[in-house]
C-alpha cells in the first residue's frame, strides 16, 4: 500500500508550518524523516496520523483522495502512530495498556481479565516473539524499551499497513537501541511500514530504506538512504556544515570563578559522593553506564531528601539536603530528562509553561496576574531560547522536541534574574535535532559565560565532550577519577564508565 501526501499546507496564524510538501510512503520499507528543529517533520506526521488536517492539499490511499480527520480516522486507513512522549497509562500493566479500549467484556461492562491478559500476550508473540516482558506489571515501572515495545504493539494491534515512530529510541541506553532497531527492521518483512522520525542521523542511515529530508516547512529531497552520507544530511538539512559545531569545545581557561556548589561525604541511596566541588562558569559532564549511579547523584542535588552529607555550601553558604523547593531557594534549578514526564504539560500554553516555577513575575501585587507582564516575559525568554512558535499562547504540545526543550530550560530564565547559581542538566538534547542542540549548548554556554556553574548528565559522550571543561565517570554508583578536557575522547570515556582506565 502506498501513501501519498500531496502538496500538503499546514498553515497556523502567523506561521506555514508545511509549504507544499508531497511525498510517499510504502508499506514494504522504513522511510527515514529528517529535518531541523521547526523544519516540520511533527507536523507532517501529524496530518499522516489524523491529528492535523492540512490547510489544503490531499492525502491519497491506493489511487483515492481521502480525509483522515482523526487518529482514529487514520486507524480506519491503516495508519498508525506512536508519538515520542508516549501515552500509555502508567497505573496499568503492561496487558491492559495493549488492550486499552478493546477490552475483552462479559456483558459488555465486566472486563474479562484472563482473557486480556491471554490476548495481550498473544499479540506480543505474534509481532515479536523473540521479545519477553511481563504484561503483568504495571507499565511505570517497566524499563523505557520495554514501554516502546507495549506501545509498538498496542498500535499494531489493529494491523495498520503503515506505522509513524517518533523518535523511539531517544530515551533508550545503547543496549536497548540495539533490540528496538531489530524490531524496527524487522515489520517492512511483514507488511507494515515504517515512517521514522530521529534526531540522530546514524540511527536514520542505518535503518531506513528512503530518506526524505525537509527545511523551513518545504521538501528538499527524498532519495534512497543509500546515496546518502551523514556529512549531506546535515547539508540538506541546515545549508551549512554541522559538524563543526556540534565539536566545538568550550576551553578550560573560561571556568575559572568562585565555588558555587561543595559537597564532602554525600550519600543518598546506595550512590556515595566523598568530594565535589563546581565552580562559577564551570561545566562539568557526569558519565557512566546505566546505573553507574550519575543520574542519581545529579538528581538528587535538587531534590535531597533523604540525602547525607557532612557538609553541603551553595554559593559559599551551608545548608543542609532538602526537597526541590528548598535546593530552588538556595539557588539550584533541574532541567530533567523525559520533559513531558517531569517537566511540561501539554495541554498548557507556552506562556503557562515558562511561568510555572515563577510566577511571581507576572503579578501586579496581591496575587493578581497581568497578562501583559506574563507575555512580556514569556516573549522574552522565548527570543533567548529561539523558540519556533506562533504565540506564547500556543499549546506546548504541538511543539517539535526541540522547542519543548527549549521551553523547559526557559522556565528557569523566566522571571528567574541572576538567583540560580547552579543548573543541572539530565540528557538536555533527548530526542532534539542537530540544529536545536547547537542551540542548547550556546545556552549552556552563556548560562555559564554569566557566573552559572552548569552539570550535565548525559549518555551522548559526543555531547559531554563538546560542552564540558572536565568530566566526571561514575561506576558502581561511585565517582572515578575526574577526566581533564585535554583528555576528552571517546575511548578514555568508556575505558573509564567500566572501570578499566589506567
Amino acid at each position: 500500500m502506498d501513501i501519498r501526501l500531496t502538496d500538503i499546507v499546514m498553515q497556523f496564524p502567523g506561521t506555514r508550518a508545511l509549504d507544499g510538501v508531497s511525498v510517499t510512503f510504502r508499506d514494504d520499507e522504513v522511510h527515514g524523516l529528517i529535518g531541523e528543529n521547526g523544519a516540520g517533520k511533527s507536523t507532517l506526521v501529524n496530518v499522516l496520523g489524523g491529528s492535523l488536517t492540512p490547510t489544503t492539499g490531499q492525502v491519497v490511499i491506493g489511487g483515492r483522495p481521502v480525509r483522515l480527520g482523526s487518529p482514529h480516522g487514520a486507524l480506519t486507513h491503516g495508519i498508525a502512530h506512536v508519538s515520542q512522549e508516549g501515552n500509555l497509562v502508567s497505573g496499568l500493566t503492561g496487558a491492559e495498556n495493549i488492550l486499552l479500549g478493546h477490552e475483552p467484556r462479559l456483558g459488555g461492562a465486566l472486563i474479562r481479565t484472563r482473557a486480556l491478559r491471554r490476548q495481550a500476550a498473544d499479540l506480543l508473540r505474534e509481532w515479536f516473539p523473540r521479545v519477553s516482558i511481563d504484561l503483568s506489571r504495571p507499565v511505570g515501572d517497566l524499563p523505557m524499551a520495554e514501554r516502546k515495545v507495549i506501545e509498538i504493539v498496542r498500535a499494531l494491534r489493529g494491523n495498520p499497513k503503515i506505522v509513524i515512530l517518533d523518535e523511539p529510541t531517544a530515551t533508550l541506553p545503547a543496549r536497548e537501541k540495539e533490540q528496538l532497531w531489530q524490531i524496527i527492521r524487522s515489520l517492512p518483512k511483514r507488511g507494515v511500514g515504517v515512517v521514522l522520525i530521529s534526531h540522530f542521523l546514524s540511527e536514520i542511515k542505518a535503518l531506513s530504506d528512503t530518506i526524505t529530508v525537509l527545511r523551513d516547512g518545504r521538501h528538499i529531497c527524498t532519495e534512497p538512504a543509500a546515496s546518502l552520507s551523514e556529512e549531506k544530511l546535515v547539508e540538506l538539512m541546515l545549508r551549512r556544515t554541522g559538524g563543526a559545531a556540534l565539536k566545538a569545545k568550550t576551553t578550560a581557561s573560561e571556568a575559572q570563578g568562585p565555588v558555587v556548589l561543595m559537597l564532602r561525604g554525600w550519600h543518598v541511596g546506595a550512590v556515595e559522593v566523598p568530594d565535589f566541588t563546581l565552580r562559577a562558569g564551570e561545566i562539568v559532564g557526569l558519565i557512566g553506564l546505566t546505573g553507574a549511579g550519575h543520574f542519581g547523584f545529579a538528581r538528587s542535588l535538587h531534590n535531597s531528601a533523604g540525602a547525607r552529607a557532612a557538609r553541603m555550601e551553595v554559593a559559599g553558604k551551608a545548608i543542609a539536603p532538602g526537597r526541590p523547593a528548598q535546593m530552588q531557594a538556595a539557588g539550584v534549578a533541574l532541567v530533567p530528562d523525559h520533559r513531558m514526564e517531569y517537566a511540561l504539560i501539554g495541554e498548557w500554553t507556552l506562556r503557562e509553561n515558562l511561568a510555572m516555577v515563577h510566577p511571581e513575575q507576572g503579578s501586579i501585587g496581591a496575587g493578581i496576574l497581568s497578562p501583559r507582564r506574563e507575555e512580556a516575559e514569556a516573549g522574552r525568554v522565548m527570543r533567548l531560547m529561539n523558540v519556533k512558535a506562533h504565540s506564547s499562547g500556543q499549546l506546548l504540545k504541538e511543539l517539535s522536541g526541540g522547542n519543548k526543550q527549549k521551553i523547559s530550560i526557559g522556565k528557569w530564565l523566566y522571571g528567574a534574574g541572576e538567583r540560580y547559581r547552579v543548573m543541572i542538566f539530565i540528557e538536555p538534547t533527548e530526542g532534539v535535532d542537530i540544529g536545536a542542540k547547537t542551540e542548547i549548548y550556546a545556552e549552556m554556554r552563556r548560562l555559564a559565560a554569566t557566573g552559572v556553574g552548569i552539570i550535565i548528565a548525559s549518555s551522548d559522550l559526543l555531547e559531554i565532550e563538546s560542552v564540558a571543561h572536565r568530566v566526571i565517570p561514575f561506576a558502581n554508583q561511585r565517582p572515578g577519577p575526574e577526566i581533564p578536557q585535554e583528555r576528552f575522547s571517546e575511548a578514555i570515556f568508556i575505558a573509564a564508565m567500566s572501570g578499566t582506565a589506567a
